[in-house]
């Protein structure tokens, strides 16, 4: 029979749910409060911790952790859910992108934290001891932040531990439609150090990344890709009946390459999410106020278009593009 689970006053007993709040520290306006759903299943299996939110305009993952917490019965689970479907609640309540408005700070690129740092910092060691800690899988659910357009995908941070890594390989095959992204050391492809996935990994935890949607958007396409993808790998550590899908052969991404604009102006985009671009193909033009184009902005090399920034207006340096150099998978 299955134990107890429970994070701080939060407990769900065999074959029962539970939710609450957890508080983290002091602000002017009360303690940060972190919403937490335990689903501890009444069979025996691994517990599986879904975030989402971490960055709070993220809107595609939060409904996709929402509905899928909303749709599981612990009579019917093996193992246990822990689902935290706001990670980061200032962000969310301010409608706030990429950081918080506590502290300035980017909770995925803090991790693990300190317990002597600030309000982010302490979240996020929170989140990894006694959130995230206490399962043996977690995926986190992203998004592009506002004013990116993205390109599906999963990923992992390899750990040289043979038997996790293949567990987290086989979570990022189970879970992308096509693109993964396996990140060695030095890589220049996600997760990173810095984010919740790397630390995860690095104290135990198999731990992915799962990206769809973006630009502040609540696209249906986008919840499936996660409901999709997050079912598939509940399949795969047999929490739930069925077999893993599949949509087709997976790319591996093996490089990111951003290309910027050298000249200001109004842009005209010439490609678009999941295009396939070649080396010198023109993917964007910039023009003057006066109407004249004073840039084409060729593409240095082949990929998969995978992030478009949405501004229309660039400066010199700015960010139009981020293509994949991907390989069979």
């Amino acid at each position: 029979m299955r134990r107890r689970l429970a994070i701080r006053d939060i407990a769900a007993d065999c074959g029962t749910r539970a939710e609450g709040w957890l508080t983290i520290g002091e602000t002017p306006g009360g303690p940060l409060r972190v919403p937490i759903v335990l689903i501890n299943g009444h069979l025996d299996g691994p517990t599986l911790c879904l975030t989402a939110g971490v960055h709070g305009t993220e809107y595609a993952p939060i409904e996709a952790v929402m509905r899928l917490l909303g749709a599981l019965d612990p009579a019917t689970l093996s193992g246990a859910v822990i689902g935290v479907p706001v990670t980061n609640m200032p962000m969310f309540e301010h409608r706030m992108g990429f950081v918080s408005p506590l502290d300035g700070l980017n909770l995925n690129k803090i991790a693990p934290g300190r317990t002597d740092g600030s309000i982010s910092e302490i979240l996020a060691d929170v989140l990894l001891r006694e959130v995230i800690g206490q399962a043996q899988y977690h995926i986190d659910f992203h998004a592009g932040d506002l004013g990116e357009l993205l390109l599906p995908f999963a990923g992992y941070s390899l750990t040289g531990r043979h038997e996790m890594d293949e567990r987290g390989a086989a979570m990022v095959r189970a879970f992308t439609p096509r693109l993964m992204s396996l990140s060695a050391a030095g890589s220049n492809v996600p997760p990173f150090p810095g984010s919740l996935n790397f630390s995860a990994t690095r104290n135990g935890v198999v731990s992915i990344l799962a990206e769809s949607g973006g630009n502040g958007t609540l696209e249906e396409a986008d919840v499936e890709t996660h409901l999709r993808g997050a079912t598939n790998v509940m399949r795969y550590l047999g929490m739930i009946e069925g077999t893993v899908g599949s949509d087709g052969p997976r790319i591996a991404a093996r490089d990111r390459v951003v290309v910027r604009a050298t000249r200001s102006g109004l842009l005209r985009l010439k490609v678009g999410i999941g295009d396939e671009i070649s080396a010198g193909q023109e993917i964007a033009e910039s023009c003057s106020v006066f109407g004249e184009v004073v840039e084409r902005v060729l593409a240095p090399g082949a990929g998969l278009v995978g992030l478009i920034w949405t501004h229309k207006v660039v400066n010199t340096g700015d960010p139009i593009v981020r293509y994949w150099i991907t390989e069979p998978a």
